[in-house]
């Protein structure tokens, strides 16, 4: 399922370190799915209420995020574009945020 098609309930934007910030939408779904990092960030109770804003802010930029969030939107076809020397950062973003889909990412096209 891709951002667009993603239904408005379950849309989640990560908010990156960069300046101005980016903004990425993504499904809460997959988040939970792909990264035990965010499963627990977002099973906790939390005092969201309809109609408030669903932002992660994150403490990376867009340049180390680039892989989580192609693996979050279903778009790994961008990774094929990454230069070898992207791939250990890629690598340490699998491993912050427990990603074994951007992990598999980093194996295929790095090794």
């Amino acid at each position: 399922m891709s951002p667009i098609d993603t239904p408005e309930s379950d849309k989640i934007t990560l908010v990156t370190a960069d300046e101005p910030p980016q903004r990425y939408a993504v499904s809460r779904s997959k988040l939970i799915g792909l990264s035990s990092v965010f499963r627990d960030l977002l099973t906790m109770p939390t005092t969201i209420e309809d109609g408030q804003s669903k932002e992660i802010p994150l403490t990376d930029r867009m340049y180390n995020l680039v892989g989580l969030i192609s693996v979050f939107r279903g778009e790994e076809e961008h990774l094929s574009k990454l230069s070898e020397e992207r791939w250990p950062t890629m690598a340490r973003m699998a491993d912050k945020y427990n990603c074994s889909a951007l992990s598999i990412e980093v194996v295929v096209h790095a090794w």
